[in-house]
């Protein structure tokens, strides 16, 4: 086996790896978003939410930041520009220089413990230049939100520059469809070279359900730990209280 097969799914992986995080971070800040949001919860339960999460602020408002900023970074870095990182449009140019080497024999020697290899190999057939055609085009349709983020993440969060422009305006959407380009990008790359597809929807349905199990959990069961608390420092209380004097 070339050792260029192996590169390209080496960083293919790792690609993937830094995505689920990315997304995972994501869906968790908008699930806090939303538990807020009386258009979305309603009125009652976006108080309720509201006042839990004040009790813990200073946990909610750095986590939520915090993840924030991560998949803000993180989904930038698949976007970078620089030939020493490990970026979306490195992975496409070095597939295409390399095309020639990513045979059925490459692949078949990589995945020489899977189940059913024979098969795999008999089906195989490769990326093609046409297929790196389409992912540039993906990618050309979405350069004006990929430019914001750039200069988001160059800007204001890599570095908070002194001298610097506004705050560039990226929507949730927006953000959702790089997510879902990138999705579909290495979904190709890994379906031509490797025979194997990533399914991403339950990162979004475990995100949003962990989030709200963490606040549900709090405004179920704070009120009766608080109680405990309450009782046990009385009980402590109790044991140095001096007897009143007649």
């Amino acid at each position: 086996m070339t050792s260029d097969f192996q590169k390209i799914m080496t960083y293919v992986k790792a690609m993937q790896s830094r995505y689920h995080r990315a997304l995972a971070a994501f869906h968790v800040y908008d699930t806090l978003m939303k538990l807020a949001a009386p258009n979305v919860v309603g009125e009652t339960e976006a108080k309720q939410n509201v006042k839990i999460i004040g009790e813990f602020k200073d946990f909610f408002l750095i986590s939520k930041e915090a993840v924030r900023v991560y998949f803000f970074l993180e989904i930038a870095k698949m976007f970078d520009t620089s030939n020493k990182a490990l970026q979306i449009n490195k992975v496409i140019n070095f597939t295409e220089r390399k095309i020639a080497n990513l045979t059925a024999q490459d692949f078949a020697e990589y995945n020489n413990d899977r189940q059913l290899v024979g098969e795999l190999v008999a089906t195989y057939k490769g990326v093609s230049h046409a297929d790196l055609q389409e992912i540039r085009e993906m990618l050309d349709e979405r350069e004006p939100i990929i430019k914001k983020l750039l200069i988001y993440r160059n800007k204001w969060l890599a570095h908070d520059d002194i001298d610097k422009p506004e705050v560039p305006s990226i929507s949730a959407e927006e953000i959702e469809g790089l997510f879902e380009a990138l999705a579909k990008i290495m979904n190709t790359l890994g379906s031509r070279l490797n025979q194997e597809t990533w399914m991403w929807s339950h990162v979004k349905e475990d995100s949003e359900h962990h989030t709200k199990l963490v606040v549900d959990h709090l405004k179920r069961f704070e009120p009766y730990r608080l109680k405990e608390i309450y009782a046990e420092a009385e009980t402590e209380l109790k044991k140095y209280r001096k007897p009143s004097v007649e």
